[in-house]
Parts: C-alpha cells; structure tokens; sequence
C-alpha cells in the first residue's frame, strides 16, 4: 500500500497545538502567582507583535543558578490555550488590541524581574529577541509593561509606565523611576543585574 506523504504529514502538524494545550492544562508550564497574603499591583502586560511573545518572571534569589522562570502571560497565534483571558478592569486603556494584552496581579514591595521573549515567525529567520526589565510596585498601584520588537525579531525593548487612573476612567501615564533594564535571552542574565 502506497502512503501519501502530504496527508501523513497534517496529522502530525495538527498534533503540535494539541500537544501545547495539554502541556498549559497539565500544569507542566509553571505559571506566576501572587504568595497568598502578599501585597500585589496591577500591571498591564502589551506586545507590539502578533507573534508568540511571553513574559515570564525571573527569581534571582538563587543566583548564580536562578530558579526557572515563571509564565507571567503569553500572547500570540499559538498560546491561546493558556487558558480564558481575564481583565483586571484597570485604568485607561491599552495601545494595542485584546489580542496582544493581558492584565496580572504580580507582588507588591519588593524588586520584580520580568523577562519578555518572542520570535520570528516564518518565513524569517529563526531569531529571538528578548529584553528584561526589573521594578518595585507599589501595593494597589497600576503599571504598563510595554513591550516592542521590529518584524525580524532583531531588535526589541521593554519599558514600565506607572498608571494613574483619571476620574474619567482613563489614566495619566508616567515611566516608572524604579524600573531598570538586564539582558534577558538566557535566565541567569539575571545574575549580572543584582
């Protein structure tokens, strides 16, 4: 019996979204949560790309050997099994669309590293970009995590803008004077920002 490629190929390329789905389901991708009790901030997570794109949180308590970083938020053509989008009904509104937005509560009062990472999509090459930035939220307070990367994943930053919400329901933005840059591609990068 004669196999027809083309068709034995599909099935094995219809597997791979199944496959993220049950990895996010399972629990094997560990996911960023506020310690019970702990203070927490706001903060608005946004992509310029369309692309896959994650912000993780990086612990460098370990260091030289940090912990493994944990899943903040991803966006992107394949990351929408990371489960139900919820909204934190923050102040203003977001540049970008829902798609590439998503709002988390992370820890309040103590030093936060946030590693945003995406790719290329095909047809361009395969590259990475990656930028990390580091600050101390307020308890109760608003943040914006802008994210943005040209098309060929070259060249990309991050930066922090503290929200003040406006009685209009919208918000004045200003950058956040805690925040500070690091390098971001691998997790113990981390380490040479302490």
């Amino acid at each position: 019996m004669r196999h027809d490629r083309s068709f034995a190929f599909l099935p094995r390329l219809a597997v791979l979204p199944m496959l993220a789905a049950a990895v996010a389901a399972s629990g094997c991708v560990a996911q960023y949560r506020v310690p019970a009790g702990a203070p927490s901030a706001s903060v608005r997570l946004v992509t310029s790309t369309d692309e896959n794109t994650s912000f993780t949180i990086v612990d460098p308590a370990r260091c030289p050997d940090p912990a493994r970083p944990l899943v903040l938020a991803g966006m992107g053509r394949q990351l929408s099994a990371m489960g139900r989008e919820r909204s934190l009904d923050m102040a203003g509104r977001s540049p970008e669309p829902a798609a590439r937005t998503r709002e988390r509560l992370v820890e309040a009062g103590r030093r936060i590293y946030v590693a945003v990472t995406s790719a290329a999509a095909p047809p361009l090459p395969e590259m990475r970009c990656a930028a990390g930035v580091s600050f101390v939220p307020v308890a109760g307070a608003q943040y914006e995590i802008r994210y943005q990367r040209d098309e060929t994943a070259s060249q990309c930053s991050a930066r922090i803008l503290r929200l003040q919400p406006l009685a209009d329901g919208g918000a004045r933005l200003t950058a956040e004077p805690t925040q500070q840059g690091f390098r971001a591609l691998r997790k113990d990068y981390v380490c040479q920002a302490l």
